[in-house]
């Protein structure tokens, strides 16, 4: 263990300090306007820039691709090698796949090479400027929150200030010009809470008298959980607080089981705290949502599909009711009758129909031609992404994150909470998010391909100090 975290201090980055900077300010940038519409050019800025020099990255640091370690890119390239063989050769509906094409994937390609670059980057900067570059990547992981927090205050508070609010300024609810759907809330703000979780682990590790600094990483984090439970309870987001909840059953084991924690009062305190967080969290979501009290009851009327065909058009056929002889939950009833739809329409189609955004609408249109127009994703980001180009597809993604999770385990600090948590995060929200979006499936591409560079420098194989 000593050996190997002395290899890693005698780094000698082949990149150098000020383009490791402009990568980190790229990302920074980049995460702070992901999510945010019409601002397009900020966006694609910050890609371009981060690719160009990611590029360099990679070609400096070209050897590491022959490593066992970069399975999970090589994954990667092969799927958006697939996608080309779908697009020619396997596609339905070739003019609205070409389309998408150039543009989701050409983005996801885009954003795969500066991440790529950015990990290489870091996991092989010098250690000593790592704290540095680590806060500048933390800041732009929070950027969203603290976003979210200031068109929040501003849409409710901004009036009785005086304040002239701008439209895009607000929060909104609805869809029009400057709404942020839910989806991308949970798929761009879940990872960091993760990541606070895996950063209040590592005070675990503390014994002895904590210094100022360990109060202040204590604050930060438990603050960051706090606003992004904030956020979507505010947002009533429920497959927000639901994986939160789940990622938080996995801080506590690891918390309180895991060979090598040091457990004290004040560590039993601060988990204690985020806990009752958490259930404050849940309560109020709860309270918001009568729909978690009828979940199983309107789940048995979803799959039912030829015996209630509401699921095809609200608008038409209404909703049915539930053993209760009370209306089905709109939310819990559409989202279990189109899983249901899509599992079946992957199973009649396993290599596909072509479109990463559509393909569940367009696929179901053929089948039950009397389908509305509200029709448009399973609510399931893997089963889109299964409708969209297959298994054999699906298997590459899959593959690729789950190789990139495990080689995660074993990078050094702090760059293992960059890797593992967020990627631990898009497993579980792609179950039932609908996240086959331009914007999210591309984040998914970048995740992987991040945690896939980060692993090119093994520092330590502990797993239980790594995470």
């Amino acid at each position: 263990m000593k050996e190997s975290i002395n290899q890693s201090s005698q780094i000698v980055s082949k990149i150098p300090n000020w383009m490791i900077w402009v990568q980190c300010t790229a990302f920074m940038v980049l995460y702070a306007v992901w999510i945010l519409p019409e601002i397009v050019g900020f966006r694609n800025t910050a890609l371009a820039v981060g690719a160009v020099f990611g590029a360099y990255s990679m070609y400096q640091y070209r050897e590491r691709f022959l490593h066992k370690s970069a399975i999970p890119i090589w994954l990667i390239v092969a799927l958006f090698i697939w996608a080309t063989f779908h697009l020619v050769l396997i596609g339905e509906n070739f003019s609205l796949q070409y389309i998408e094409y150039f543009r989701i994937w050409r983005y996801a390609a885009i954003g795969s090479v500066m991440a790529i670059g950015l990990g290489l980057s870091l996991i092989n900067a010098n250690p000593k400027e790592s704290p540095r570059y680590w806060l500048a990547i933390y800041i732009g992981l929070c950027s969203p929150i603290i976003i979210y927090l200031i068109k929040y205050s501003l849409s409710n508070y901004g009036e009785l200030l005086g304040i002239n609010v701008p439209p895009s300024l607000r929060v909104y609810d609805l869809s029009q010009p400057f709404y942020v759907p839910k989806t991308d809330y949970v798929a761009f703000c879940l990872p960091t809470l993760s990541i606070s979780l895996g950063l209040l682990l590592n005070l675990n590790h503390v014994s002895g008298r904590w210094h100022s600094k360990n109060y202040l990483n204590l604050a930060a984090n438990i603050s960051v959980i706090i606003a992004t439970l904030f956020l979507f309870i505010a947002q009533n987001i429920k497959n927000g607080i639901a994986y939160a909840a789940m990622l938080f059953v996995f801080f506590g084991c690891l918390f309180f089981f895991r060979k090598g924690s040091v457990l004290s009062w004040k560590k039993l305190l601060a988990a204690l705290i985020i806990f009752l967080v958490l259930i404050t969290a849940i309560v109020f979501n709860i309270q918001k949502n009568d729909s978690w009290r009828t979940l199983f009851a309107d789940i048995k009327v979803a799959v039912q599909l030829e015996k209630y065909p509401h699921w095809r058009d609200a608008g038409k056929y209404g909703y049915p009711l539930n053993e209760y002889g009370t209306t089905v939950s709109i939310t819990n009833y559409e989202r279990a009758a189109w899983a249901t739809v899509g599992i079946k329409l992957s199973l009649d189609n396993p290599m596909g129909y072509g479109l990463v955004e559509d393909s569940f609408a367009k696929m179901a249109k053929i089948q039950w031609p009397d389908v509305g127009k509200n029709l448009s994703h399973s609510h399931s980001g893997w089963l889109d992404v299964i409708l969209a180009i297959g298994y054999p597809g699906f298997l590459l993604i899959i593959l690729s994150l789950l190789i990139a999770i495990k080689n995660a385990l074993y990078i050094q600090q702090p760059w293992v909470n960059l890797a593992f948590w967020p990627l631990l995060t898009n497993l579980l929200l792609w179950c039932t998010t609908e996240v086959s979006a331009t914007v999210t499936f591309a984040a998914l591409i970048f995740w992987i391909c991040l945690g896939g560079s980060l692993s090119q420098n093994k520092a330590s194989k502990e797993f239980l100090h790594a995470i």
